[in-house]
């Protein structure tokens, strides 16, 4: 039977007036003991009012050409900072650093509505390599050829795609041409020597 003890265990103040128990071996998850990311410490809510520094998650996708999605996506990859700020009547906000989404639109792939001719898409780079996709991956890999994305305007929206040199695909084409000429030669020849060899043994 269990024994009630002595004393009643103490209680700490959390944060928003969450009191809890303070036990040996109760660990609490940061976002009871500290609140929410993103969140009034003192109060555990969100902000009352935006942060000078942040911009909204609506506008930043709109500064980026992508969705609301992708942004927070992309914003949680590179770590920034963020603040949620309450709406009367609406859900809570996120405002991001604008430093970090700033940074991000100098690196953005170029926008383009039409394909320059000196480019050619992965589908025409596998059609006059003949080869697949997955081959074409492993020839940037290997630094044969050099991959460019562009983000190209179509009609159902903005699309990231992959392009490549024409002339360097061309060039790789004609050396793969090349080397397969040079191994079916190799091979005729090859068979051409073991069957004189089997014709002169058959004949001694």
């Amino acid at each position: 039977m269990l024994k009630r003890p002595g004393t009643l265990p103490r209680t700490l103040r959390g944060v928003g007036g969450i009191r809890l128990i303070n036990m040996p071996g109760v660990k609490y998850p940061e976002s009871v003991l500290q609140g929410r990311k993103g969140t009034d410490r003192s109060s555990g809510k969100a902000h009352a009012e935006a942060p000078e520094w942040g911009i909204s998650t609506r506008d930043a996708a709109a500064l980026l050409g992508v969705s609301s999605r992708s942004v927070r996506v992309m914003l949680n990859r590179q770590k920034a900072a963020y603040r949620l700020v309450a709406r009367k009547g609406k859900c809570p906000c996120l405002y991001w650093d604008r430093r970090v989404v700033d940074l991000m639109l100098a690196k953005r792939m170029p926008l383009v509505t039409h394909i320059p001719e000196k480019l050619c898409s992965a589908r025409e780079a596998c059609l006059l390599l003949l080869v697949s996709r997955s081959s074409l991956s492993r020839y940037v890999r290997r630094k044969l050829l050099h991959e460019y994305r562009l983000r190209h305007v179509t009609k159902t929206g903005i699309r990231l795609l992959a392009y490549y040199m024409r002339a360097e695909v061309r060039l790789l084409a004609a050396r793969r041409k090349a080397a397969r000429i040079r191994a079916e030669n190799e091979l005729k020849e090859r068979l051409t020597r073991e069957s004189g060899e089997q014709q002169a043994h058959a004949k001694s």
